[in-house]
């Protein structure tokens, strides 16, 4: 904000017009700290330079009521997001898809390895199955498939991994494709490939 001017009207005393309205700067007995008080506000600061700097920043609400000091609203918004944990930043990543593998209505690659009682197999193979699942959903449908953040079970780190709709055909045309994998074919699955 623009100040007008700043007018000294004792020793410690000043008054400072601004777009806003009429402010007060004065100085404590003690000359350790400086109020900025006016226009429905009172606040504290060690030094005049802090107070005038403070007067700056104070912005009008649209509807001329009472200032608000914008940039500390910004500070404590950027504070929380700092200080959110990184398993809450990626679930409102993934957002209602993560919601949906939870259900069971989305099931990552890993999820359908563990529902056919493949747990023995490495992780690599078990990437490589998810690529081999990816390039059948492209390649019947046109686009990649959805993706949702999730941890790694062995690493803790955080990966961008594939959902699919637990009965899509990629799954199974997945399986059959992949040689690591075909042994978990079972007969009534190899005519759904």
């Amino acid at each position: 904000m623009k100040l007008t001017r700043i007018v000294k009207r004792a020793a410690g005393h000043y008054t400072a017009r601004t777009a806003a309205g009429t402010f007060t700067i004065t100085r404590t007995g003690t000359g350790r700290t400086w109020h900025l008080v006016g226009r429905r506000i009172t606040a504290a600061y060690r030094t005049l330079r802090a107070a005038v700097a403070a007067l700056k920043q104070l912005r009008p609400t649209p509807l001329g009521g009472m200032p608000t000091r914008l940039t500390k609203v910004i500070a404590r918004t950027h504070q929380a997001a700092r200080t959110t944990t990184k398993a809450l930043n990626y679930r409102c990543l993934s957002g209602n898809i993560a919601v949906a593998v939870d259900a069971g209505t989305l099931i990552r690659t890993g999820d359908m390895l563990e529902r056919l009682g493949a747990d023995e197999l490495k992780d690599g193979y078990k990437s490589w199955y998810g690529k081999f699942v990816k390039k059948a959903y492209i390649a019947a449908n046109g686009h990649p498939p959805v993706m949702v953040w999730a941890q790694h079970r062995t690493t803790g780190r955080w990966i961008h991994v594939a959902a699919y709709s637990p009965l899509n055909r990629a799954l199974f045309i997945g399986l059959a494709s992949y040689k690591q994998t075909r042994h978990l074919i079972q007969a009534d699955f190899m005519e759904v490939a």
